[in-house]
């Protein structure tokens, strides 16, 4: 039987490294060049064509219908543009006694192919605007206390429809994981100063900065290629970002977004509107994209320890290449 040559090749030929490192919440990450000999790994980043029936789709113009009652939408030459309504398959609902709140899905364009970062930087203010529109309109209800706005794209990252949308779940109470985290991004939050020197430590793995906002790839990421879009000012909530920052917000957006698209061959990811809770300041607002490249296995549910093969530096010198070819 023929032996895998991979496994026979020493360390020293194959130069491989690994490393143990702890994210801003205290995760442990380990970066492992080994992981990255995999055949599978190797495979060219090629595009999927999105292969549903339009004329099916829930979220495709004409089959309005197919969605439970509007509740808001953006118009471009007297048709929607973007769309938003309650999830027909809510995990929170007004109705609920046990689980109050609020899931509502945002249909971020009309054409049922078109990815996120296809769109222009102007249908993406528009894209923003919305978000913070539901958002304002969750946070009017004084029994929740936190909105979730999240977006899964693929299969592998849990969409369990191809149209590009994105999703906001508002609840009574505030996660753990958000208690958390807004712990720890408080001193960035309240000191100009340690933002700034929050910026220096990640400079090696920035992929594009403009002049309100930089995007690295974190230390301790736990995705290959996962990237971070912070704001250069002090802003607890999504809500509060402003039109001239929601354009500046939209010009490294779209190219980050774009650039691992390009990387993956548009593959699968989550993105995260990290905010504060309703009501609640200290906070830093920020986005989270999160590549689903890889499947976390009996390791990573065994001792929540992740596994990725590799080095963030590395990543964010690809995403900047693709950039920069823009």
């Amino acid at each position: 039987m023929p032996v895998n040559p991979v496994i026979l090749m020493s360390d020293e030929k194959q130069n491989l490294t690994s490393e143990i490192r702890k994210d801003f919440l205290g995760r442990r990450v380990v970066l492992t060049s080994a992981r990255g000999g995999r055949p599978s790994d190797h495979a060219p980043p090629e595009r999927k064509p999105k292969s549903g029936d339009p004329s099916k789709c829930f979220f495709c113009p004409g089959n309005e219908h197919l969605t439970p009652p509007e509740l808001d939408r953006i118009e471009k030459g007297g048709k929607w543009g973007i769309r938003c309504f309650p999830n027909k398959f809510p995990a929170f609902m007004e109705s609920s006694k046990k689980a109050y709140g609020r899931h509502e899905v945002i249909v971020e364009n009309p054409e049922h192919t078109k990815a996120l970062s296809e769109l222009s930087e102007e249908n993406l203010v528009d894209y923003f605007t919305m978000i913070q529109r539901r958002m304002r309109a969750a946070a009017q209800d004084k029994r929740l206390k936190y909105s979730c706005v999240f977006k899964n794209e693929g299969q592998a990252a849990g969409a369990s429809l191809e149209h590009s949308h994105t999703q906001l779940c508002a609840m009574e109470f505030v996660p753990p994981l958000i208690v958390k985290m807004g712990k720890k991004l408080t001193s960035l939050a309240k000191s100009p100063e340690a933002l700034a020197k929050f910026e220096k430590q990640n400079k090696k793995r920035m992929c594009m900065e403009n002049g309100l906002f930089f995007a690295f790839c974190p230390k301790a990421g736990r995705f290959k290629y996962e990237t971070w879009i912070i704001p250069r000012f002090k802003v607890a909530s999504f809500i509060e970002v402003d039109g001239a920052q929601l354009r500046s917000l939209a010009s490294i957006f779209k190219p980050v977004l774009s650039a691992y698209d390009s990387a993956s061959g548009f593959g699968p990811y989550n993105i995260i509107f990290h905010s504060a809770p309703h009501g609640e300041g200290e906070f830093l607002f920020h986005i989270q994209i999160l590549p689903r490249l890889s499947t976390w296995a009996g390791f990573e549910l065994a001792t929540d320890i992740v596994m990725v093969s590799t080095r963030p530096h590395e990543a964010a010198g690809l995403l900047k290449s693709f950039i920069e070819k823009k």
